[in-house]
């Protein structure tokens, strides 16, 4: 049985840990013998082209450890599709938040591909309870719109209505090829998951160049950014946000009555919770109670 001719790309002990895995697993020895096993990675691309072609679109998960290829093979799958349909591919199509995934969505044209790069749950963020909603509205018109997602997470991320679930196991780097585990939905809601088979996906022969230095350049800027707010606070997000009402409806020179505050704070946070919204407006009132005291 040949488990292998691709090299185990992560640390030695998690190397060790996915052959202890293969070793002690008759199911994923079976998925994953590149010489006997169930290899789908014909169908998996004739499947692709096909609801390219006739119009449909796909919804992906994909989930693997930190280094197992799942950008990777998400980038390759969308220029693979983006070339079936004479799109071309944009950065603007890859996004790292929630917020920046439903302002693509509303720009996105009838067969685009967006990419969900690090779709970790955003629950500590605020506007995140509306803003999920909002997601999942969203995906309910992919099939009417044709707009097909990947979503990429180290964790399998429940809300979404995906066609496929792709675990990554590993990828040879110095000859592009991704390798993963196929479920099907039906699978993946039973209690037992039971593997479909695997592909290995040729990903470096649909990468597009320009693609690829566009996105390493907004993944660093976008690290940046996460680094820079790490440490922050809702409450500092609150004060932030009131400050940056006050300053832009001159509510320093006079003080509103409630009723119009919470107008204000509903249209410039369409995407915010009820309650993440009486937050800022408590934030407010004091900030504005500081300027204007009990007038």
């Amino acid at each position: 049985m040949k488990f292998s001719n691709l090299k185990l790309t992560h640390s030695p002990l998690i190397n060790r840990l996915h052959l202890y895995e293969w070793e002690n697993d008759p199911r994923l020895q079976n998925i994953l013998d590149l010489e006997n096993g169930n290899d789908l990675t014909d169908s998996f691309l004739d499947d692709l082209e096909w609801r390219a072609k006739n119009q449909h679109n796909i919804v992906i998960e994909i989930k693997g450890i930190r280094g197992s290829g799942k950008s990777f093979l998400a980038r390759g799958i969308k220029t693979y599709q983006d070339k079936i349909r004479g799109m071309k591919s944009s950065i603007n199509d890859i996004v790292f938040t929630r917020s920046e995934f439903l302002e693509s969505y509303k720009k996105a044209k009838r067969g685009q591909t967006i990419i969900i790069d690090e779709d970790f749950s955003f629950q500590t963020q605020t506007g995140s309870l509306r803003l999920k909603e909002s997601l999942n509205l969203a995906e309910q018109t992919f099939r009417i719109e044709e707009v097909s997602t990947i979503a990429c997470s180290v964790a399998p991320v429940s809300s979404h209505l995906y066609d496929f679930y792709l675990v990554c196991y590993d990828y040879d780097i110095d000859n592009g090829y991704n390798r993963a585990i196929l479920f099907n939905t039906s699978q993946i809601n039973s209690v037992i998951y039971r593997p479909a088979g695997y592909i290995l996906f040729p990903t470096r022969k649909y990468l597009d160049k320009k693609l690829e230095e566009a996105y390493i350049k907004k993944k660093k800027k976008f690290t940046k950014i996460v680094k820079e707010n790490r440490l922050r606070t809702l409450q500092d997000d609150y004060d932030e946000y009131a400050k940056k009402i006050i300053e832009k409806y001159g509510l320093n020179i006079r003080k509103p009555p409630v009723s119009y505050l919470k107008i204000l704070l509903r249209r410039e946070f369409p995407h915010f919770a009820n309650t993440e919204l009486n937050d800022i407006l408590d934030t407010l009132k004091v900030f504005l109670y500081e300027i204007h005291g009990n007038k």
